[in-house]
């Protein structure tokens, strides 16, 4: 009998540990994309400091708009992720 209830305790806990592994991963992909989004944004910001066409310059605003949005979604679901409260 003993032996049967530490077995579903195992399995249990098991079960548990895996949907921490999985959020785990989840975090890590989340920071391995924020991560690409900020180097966008920075190499985008840049380009926007040297371009002289209006036009061009105003479609690399919206494109900076645009990812910081994304960042700021993709904090927000690491923050969720994690328990941590929103600001």
């Amino acid at each position: 009998m003993k032996e049967k209830l530490i077995r579903r305790l195992n399995k249990v806990k098991a079960f548990l540990d895996s949907s921490l592994v999985e959020q785990k991963e989840q975090a890590n992909s989340i920071k391995k994309v924020l991560k690409k989004l900020k180097q966008k944004q920075k190499s985008l910001e840049k380009e926007l400091n040297d371009e002289k066409s209006k036009r061009r310059r105003a479609e690399l605003q919206d494109e900076i708009a645009i990812i910081k949005e994304r960042r700021k979604k993709g904090i927000q679901a690491l923050q969720d992720l994690n328990g941590k409260p929103s600001e």
